[in-house]
């Protein structure tokens, strides 16, 4: 994108050298970018997609239900001869931990992972790291389903659909991130269910928030997982995938 721009605004300038135009979109481009990568526009654009949205606060807000489904967010894998490293990125074991303590809050029967192997920085299925980091975070090993073809959010409610059905769960709490909740929900209405939203922090705790004037790679990332989220709602509505 950044190439793209400067590329335009180049080739413009060389052809009409007395043209004021290209110098004002090279000062947009150039404020709009810093504006992204500050915490002040990062979270300004977050509230767009994540406002009215927040983690589950009591078992009776679950509406009776009896299971978790999280959704990944997720993987990066490294690959040396034959042997493969996974692991969850951020805002995957965010959703993990958002999913363990949900499913302690309302005493749910089973938690739920959605997640395949979607892309080339995906060489194990995500379902079974998220698996292994619920275990690792308090949920039984046993009450832990896994749908292991899902690859993105069209594909969640179909991957998880035979668990459901199989475990008799008629109402379950649906946790991912704030910024994909909306899309999130939008698809599961489509495809008949009303599940309870709980969204993940978008960062981890420990991290203190810079300055909201100063720029940084975590703010350029929200940024990021904001315009991408547009661009899926965009498609998604174009495709009649939400409802």
């Amino acid at each position: 994108m950044i190439v793209i721009v400067l590329a335009i605004v180049a080739v413009w300038w060389s052809r009409r050298t007395s043209s004021r135009w290209p110098r004002r979109l090279l000062v947009v481009f150039v404020a709009g970018f810093y504006l992204a990568a500050t915490p002040m526009g990062a979270d300004v654009l977050v509230a767009t997609l994540a406002h009215g949205l927040a983690p589950l606060a009591t078992r009776a807000d679950a509406r009776g239900a009896e299971a978790v489904v999280v959704l990944g967010g997720g993987i990066r894998s490294v690959e040396a001869g034959d042997r493969v490293l996974s692991q969850l990125v951020s805002t995957t074991s965010l959703r993990i931990l958002e999913a363990a303590r949900v499913y302690r809050l309302i005493g749910a029967r089973f938690v739920i992972v959605s997640g395949g192997i979607a892309g080339d920085m995906e060489l194990t299925p995500e379902g079974e790291l998220m698996a292994a980091a619920l275990a690792t975070s308090g949920v039984p090993a046993d009450r832990i389903l896994m749908d292991l073809s899902s690859k993105n959010t069209h594909q969640h409610p179909l991957g998880i659909r035979p668990l459901l059905d199989a475990n008799h769960i008629r109402q379950f709490v649906l946790v991912t991130s704030p910024t994909h909740m909306r899309r999130t929900m939008a698809v599961f209405r489509a495809a008949g269910y009303d599940p309870v939203p709980s969204v993940a922090l978008l960062r981890s705790d420990h991290l203190k928030k810079p300055p909201f004037f100063l720029p940084n790679d975590d703010s350029l990332d929200l940024t990021d997982q904001v315009l991408y989220e547009f661009g899926g709602l965009a498609l998604y509505w174009w495709r009649g995938w939400l409802s």
